[in-house]
């Protein structure tokens, strides 16, 4: 995964990465609920977050039609999977040897 500095480089964008989509299942509109989880299965997907990308792909595919309590109730358990995946990324990151 590269040298220490790159490391760090990499878990602080996906860190933002990850925030950044949060704050959009947080605050957003559906239309931007439906952008933000298809953003984050991609982003899943590629750390290997199967479980996130699955949950992602579900809100993804009905956001636009929900009503505002609806879309917080799907996305509650989507904000606490990125959380867990927060955590398994920075053990990464930090475990990773150094050569």
């Amino acid at each position: 995964m590269g040298d220490e500095t790159l490391r760090a480089a990499l878990g602080a964008q996906l860190e933002a990465d990850f925030a950044r989509l949060r704050a959009v299942l947080d605050h957003g509109t559906p239309h931007e609920v439906g952008r933000a989880a298809h953003e984050l299965k991609g982003l899943a997907a590629t750390v290997g977050a199967g479980r996130l990308a699955e949950m992602a792909r579900s809100v993804d595919a009905v956001a636009q039609g929900l009503s505002p309590v609806a879309l917080a109730a799907v996305t509650a358990p989507l904000k606490a999977e990125i959380s867990a995946v927060l955590v398994s990324l920075a053990e990464v990151v930090a475990d990773t040897p150094r050569p």
